[in-house]
């Protein structure tokens, strides 16, 4: 097994960010750094240490299902002392991480798991996972919304909604494949809009329904398999 896919096994990051960890000399294997993302591990017989701990690939995997309340940051830990969504889930199991973007001022679906091949597949744009979003606007929608649909550039980014549909006088839905940084509230602001709430309501195959603000579940064997199946089933 490749040590970068060892890494996303046990949670600790994305194959992506698995492999900035290795190449910045943090992973070591029998005690020798390694800095090769290809560089193939025995998870049995291999000790594999990121930071000087130890790690492990889970026997089972968690999935979990967060309503996110604002003023949480979606981290594992924060530098600022901030609020994490982590403490909003009193849970022993190791490795869990959110996954994918959803700002502090922003509310509603988050997956936390310690499946690194999942939330990697999930959250990287080539695998196309929709991303459905109810936005309360600053004022009356207008039409011009819709160039969300073909794209705008923003700070030297193209952004671009795969779908926007207008729900009442001033709320849309917004659906996205991707997960650009504030992707939606600066698309928004270059139209001229502010946002008043953002709330994520569906990831994939898995909605938020009436799961209240704050509150967390575990998936069920079938909602996993939908998500897994979304992922061409190569998890």
């Amino acid at each position: 097994m490749r040590i970068q896919h060892f890494l996303s096994r046990t949670g600790i990051a994305s194959r992506r960010k698995a492999e900035a960890l290795i190449k910045n000399g943090l992973v070591k294997v029998n005690g020798k750094v390694v800095l090769e993302p290809f560089f193939q591990v025995d998870p049995v017989k291999d000790k594999i240490e990121f930071n000087g701990k130890e790690l492990k690939i889970p026997e089972e995997h968690t999935y979990i299902i967060l309503n996110k309340p604002r003023g949480f940051v979606t981290t594992v830990s924060d530098e600022f002392q901030r609020r994490t969504v982590m403490e909003l889930i009193p849970l022993k199991e190791k490795g869990l991480v959110p996954v994918g973007r959803l700002d502090k001022d922003s509310e509603g679906l988050l997956l936390i798991t310690n499946d690194g091949d999942l939330a990697h597949r999930l959250t990287h744009p080539s695998f196309e996972i929709e991303k459905e979003y109810e936005v309360v606007l600053s004022k009356t929608a207008g039409e011009e919304l819709k160039k969300m649909e073909k794209g705008i550039q923003s700070g030297g980014d193209f952004l671009r909604a795969n779908r926007v549909i207008f729900k009442g006088k001033n709320e849309i839905l917004v659906t996205l494949k991707e997960g650009k940084k504030r992707e939606i509230r600066r698309m928004l602001e270059a139209l001229g809009y502010g946002v008043i709430r953002l709330k994520r309501i569906r990831l994939g195959n898995l909605k938020l329904s009436d799961l209240e603000v704050g509150k967390w579940r575990k998936l069920t064997k079938a909602e996993v398999s939908k998500l897994k199946e979304l992922t061409d089933g190569k998890i």
